[in-house]
């Protein structure tokens, strides 16, 4: 058992493993002097702020995908022990990635030459190629596993793509540039950016209908939804911060801002916001002044900021809440947060130009012992 699995328990006997990290996090804000104390005892730099759950299947562990935008590869990383485990060469320019939700396989959109590269976590490899159409960006799983959503950037679509067939099955107009494709947490809707027409478009995921769109007045980014689908958070261009959406007014109700920087060069402010498992807080990688903001959702104020790596793209957590991870564009490497802590445990050297990243748990090919 972990070091955190054990102050975790002693915390929280009894209670629910989620609503028993919370506790945990809240009382190492009080406490910080003692859980530095406590971790500094434990064995190896990043596992002594978190180890690697046990699993049912001993084969299957949490793996990080990273897309390396100019290195035409992804970098697969073992968020627990701070090591790239594999370099898996994809098409050119490989832009979004996503991780089938039962863990059988991992997608990228390569923006180069507008294919899907469908990778098996098993033997880290290249598996097959499917043509999609112009400029694929951000893409997502449906929520069995039988559909892949890909934005297409310059054919003003969404590219269905049948993962048994192999294929494109559907195109959906979605507006002008679309970005940034994002599955509901209840899996019946697919949220798509619309760059071009500053807007934001909801997709039925089963009749690939729209269901309705929320105007935007901007230039939006990223995405990402609490896990009751009622919020959306959405960072825009020229913002240093996000814009609150209600999902069921169908509108932007609030706008979280922050002083500094009040300007930011190209408008890269804020770009990949996500929440931690436990949906207290909202986390965003600020591009400007290279660091992640981290606010309560509770009343939506700054709570801290974190410092990474240069141009920080995307940000993304484990499973169990313990590890952020954060790809760092200009520096080309991955910075790994402890959560409970708010600081970097380690920096991890990847491709060129890491841009989107992605975690889940996957088969991993080792026999059981």
């Amino acid at each position: 058992m972990s070091l955190k699995a054990r102050v975790f328990g002693s915390l929280n006997s009894g209670a629910s493993a989620r609503r028993g990290y919370s506790s945990f996090r809240r009382a190492c804000s009080r406490l910080s002097g003692l859980c530095v104390l406590l971790t500094i005892g434990a064995v190896g730099a990043v596992a002594a702020v978190a180890q690697e759950p046990s699993v049912t299947n001993s084969e299957k562990a949490v793996r990080a995908y990273v897309t390396n935008f100019a290195g035409d590869g992804v970098s697969v990383i073992d968020p627990y022990r701070g090591t790239v485990v594999a370099e898996i060469p994809t098409g050119t320019k490989p832009h979004g990635v996503a991780v089938a939700p039962d863990g059988t396989a991992v997608y990228v959109s390569n923006e180069g030459d507008g294919t899907l590269s469908i990778i098996d976590p098993t033997r880290n490899s290249l598996i097959e190629t499917v043509s999609l159409g112009k400029e694929p960006n951000q893409l997502e799983v449906s929520a069995d596993g039988r559909y892949v959503f890909v934005t297409l950037h310059g054919q003003d679509a969404l590219a269905v793509v049948d993962v048994r067939r192999r294929e494109v099955v559907n195109t959906v107009p979605v507006g002008r540039h679309p970005h940034i494709a994002l599955r509901s947490p209840d899996g019946d809707t697919v949220y798509v950016t619309s760059e071009g027409d500053m807007k934001l478009v909801a997709i039925d995921a089963t009749t690939r209908k729209p269901q309705f769109e929320v105007p935007l007045f901007g230039w939006p980014r990223v995405l990402a939804v609490s896990a009751d689908g009622r919020t959306g958070y959405q960072t825009m261009r020229w913002l240093n911060g996000t814009l609150v959406i209600d999902f069921q007014a169908q509108r932007v109700v609030d706008r979280i801002a922050f002083a500094m920087p009040t300007f930011a060069p190209e408008g890269k402010d804020a770009h990949g916001p996500a929440l931690t498992p436990d949906g207290e807080e909202l986390w965003l990688t600020t591009q400007t002044s290279n660091d992640v903001a981290v606010i309560r959702t509770e009343n939506r104020r700054l709570l801290r900021r974190i410092p990474v790596g240069q141009d920080p793209n995307w940000i993304a957590f484990t499973p169990d809440g313990q590890l952020a991870v954060v790809s760092n564009t200009a520096s080309n490497d991955v910075s790994v947060i402890d959560t409970a802590r708010y600081s970097v445990v380690a920096t991890i050297a990847v491709g060129r130009s890491p841009k989107r990243l992605a975690i889940g748990t996957v088969e991993t090919g080792v026999p059981r012992p």
